[in-house]
């Protein structure tokens, strides 16, 4: 699907295969944040795992705690945030006013510190996934100055990146050079993205603990059915 990216672009030119990414600050996080660091650190203590290094909890806390309200209002925000990046990415696409249906794969929580990270990844089996900042602690507020690592940051790279290293490099492709993006985590922010983009949090290491969550999503119209298009017709 063709799309313009800008009123002002030339009649002559298409834009293919945008990439988009929604950010979006929890109006109650402030109310909900610490009841969600209570259920997480009593969830983890539980299990007696180390509190020096990452913790990461199973995918299916809505499932174990059903009846949590603050984490079903985060749920709630989340789905609301997939249907609103979701709707803009397949503007065009979608019927005007159809109604759809978010269903959360997955949902976890990720505590961190002691410089753990996790590698390069995609999530699969899931067309949005996302991360929702509890606490951010001591990670980094902006781009960092000197050269200096960003502390636990999110970095999405663009599909185009693993091109790159053998690709020629001139003032005609300048818009492929800045290849990622860096989501730089603050309390109660929401940053949705699709599951297919590469990403990594970059070590973190502070006085408090970086503390997620992360989630897959399916999203579906109503019907229930996904409508994914195998025809050779486009």
């Amino acid at each position: 699907m063709a799309k313009k990216s800008r009123s002002d672009a030339s009649p002559n030119t298409i834009t293919l295969w945008p990439t988009t990414i929604l950010a979006r600050r929890f109006a109650h996080y402030q109310k909900v944040n610490p009841a969600l660091l209570e259920l997480f650190y009593q969830h983890r203590d539980r299990e007696q795992r180390s509190p020096q290094q990452a913790y990461a909890s199973n995918d299916d806390l809505l499932s174990q705690y059903p009846l949590h309200k603050e984490l079903n209002e985060l749920a709630e925000f989340i789905s609301q945030g997939i249907v609103e990046v979701a709707k803009e990415a397949n503007r065009g696409l979608w019927r005007e006013g159809e109604k759809v249906s978010v269903t959360l794969t997955g949902l976890w929580f990720q505590i961190s510190n002691g410089f753990s990270f996790h590698e390069m990844h995609v999530h699969g089996n899931c067309s949005w996934s996302g991360v929702y900042y509890v606490r951010a602690g001591d990670c980094s507020k902006g781009p960092e100055a000197g050269g200096q690592q960003p502390n636990g940051v999110t970095r999405f790279y663009g599909p185009h990146v693993e091109h790159m290293a053998g690709g020629f490099g001139d003032y005609g492709n300048l818009y492929l050079h800045d290849n990622c993006f860096d989501s730089y985590p603050e309390d109660g922010k929401l940053c949705v993205f699709p599951s297919h983009i590469k990403h990594m949090p970059f070590p973190y290491n502070g006085e408090e603990d970086r503390v997620i969550v992360s989630f897959h999503a399916q999203v579906f119209n109503a019907s229930g059915a996904q409508n994914y298009d195998y025809s050779f017709n486009n």
